[in-house]
């Protein structure tokens, strides 16, 4: 046992090696970024608890965040396409920061569905911008992208998991001590990249001599397999998306209708088992699957995410839902990266950003149909039918990438 437990060590260390200190820089920032944008989870607590905002109105106002995000993703990038990507990600963290410290001051439910819509664009707009920021800094070396992705995977769950523990700590101060706290650190960050950027930009500022080859490549459009691919994942994300924003209503509440002696620990014990395994298994786990075929990596993450959910139809007891969410976040883990990566790796060298502002623009879509046709399925059908619905989109997904994996 101790003769292997130091090589298994290194080797689970050594998957976090290789990268930049650029590259981890940004993903610092994805991190702190991540912190702090969880308040975002907090806000139905304010609006009802302090602003006296009855829960219906809270949660159209909550809604207009989703809006905002399908937007920032498109438009994070295609502006980091036209700018730069770390234009847009200071930009984007200076714009978040004005979005917290205006939320000391509004009271109106109008204003606040205005600053929660701009809180979304801001907030999708630095995910995409970030994430290529990052991405680029891994060159042309596709094992350092692939880690990189993963990487800032575990970084922002991590982030979203302290999130909770320390607003929870500091909601006693008031709310208005966290928004103001958030803005200020929000601004600090945009200064902290905005020194990493301009260094980055010194160091690769050697001129670049413009052939004919390469303005054939840059204007040639995407090969119709890269097509085929892109227009895969995104179809995969939307449908797999439906079934990730399931946790956020009718997961949690099935959990405590289930099994009440458990009740809202339950869920939490949960939703720990998820974050803790993404933070500390994501980048071994993909690592592990790298060399395997991307797109049967995603079909699998698709029909584990799916089949996590169906077993909960046979969820009799407490032990066999955490075994729900074990086979679930494996789906996560192998799902999502891979998705960011082919949708990179696949689009032409000047529509990177876009590939990427697509891609959460896709996301964010069912982030607003996947709660409402949810609770639609759940109440008019019951929770089973759910599963089952669940289960089914995981096979078509793992179908579809069965019958194109042959393009990679």
């Amino acid at each position: 046992m101790t003769i292997y437990y130091p090589a298994a060590l290194k080797k689970y260390v050594g998957a976090y090696s290789g990268l930049s200190k650029s590259c981890w820089g940004g993903i610092i920032l994805n991190f702190v970024e991540s912190t702090l944008i969880g308040i975002y989870y907090f806000l139905p607590l304010y609006f009802v608890n302090k602003l006296n905002i009855d829960i219906a109105t809270a949660s159209i106002i909550i809604s207009f965040y989703g809006v905002g995000a399908i937007i920032g993703g498109f438009v994070g990038g295609q502006l980091s396409d036209k700018i730069s990507p770390g234009s847009v990600t200071i930009v984007s963290l200076f714009f978040q920061a004005l979005v917290f410290l205006a939320l000391t001051k509004l009271t109106s439910v109008n204003l606040l569905i205005i600053n929660l819509f701009f809180m979304g664009i801001a907030s999708y707009s630095f995910l995409t911008s970030n994430n290529l920021w990052i991405i680029n800094q891994c060159g042309d070396n596709e094992k350092n992208k692939f880690k990189a992705i993963n990487i800032i995977g575990a970084a922002s769950n991590l982030g979203l998991g302290l999130s909770a523990i320390i607003i929870s700590s500091l909601v006693n101060y008031g709310f208005q001590y966290i928004f103001i706290s958030c803005g200020i650190l929000l601004i600090l960050a945009a200064v902290y990249f905005y020194l990493i950027d301009k260094n980055v930009t010194r160091q690769h500022a050697a001129p670049k001599i413009t052939t004919v080859r390469d303005i054939v490549k840059n204007h040639l459009p995407v090969m119709t397999d890269n097509r085929k691919i892109i227009n895969l994942v995104l179809f995969c994300v939307f449908l797999v998306g439906l079934i990730i924003f399931q946790l956020s209503t009718t997961y949690s509440i099935y959990i405590q209708n289930t099994f009440p002696i458990w009740g809202i620990k339950g869920v939490g014990i949960l939703f720990a088992l998820n974050s803790f395994m993404v933070v500390f298994f994501q980048v071994p786990v993909s690592n592990f699957f790298d060399t395997y075929n991307k797109i049967l990596m995603l079909g699998v993450g698709a029909f584990l995410l799916g089949m996590g959910m169906f077993l909960l139809c046979f969820a009799f007891t407490f032990e066999i839902a955490v075994l729900a969410c074990v086979i679930f976040t494996i789906g996560e883990m192998l799902f999502f990266s891979v998705a960011v990566f082919l949708c990179f790796q696949k689009a032409a060298e000047n529509k990177k950003g876009q590939a990427l502002g697509v891609y959460r623009m896709v996301y964010a879509s069912s982030r607003i149909v996947g709660p409402a046709a949810g609770g639609v399925v759940y109440q008019s059908w019951g929770a089973n039918i759910l599963w089952v619905m669940c289960g089914a989109i995981g096979f078509v997904c793992l179908l579809a990438c069965r019958y194109y994996k042959k393009l990679l």
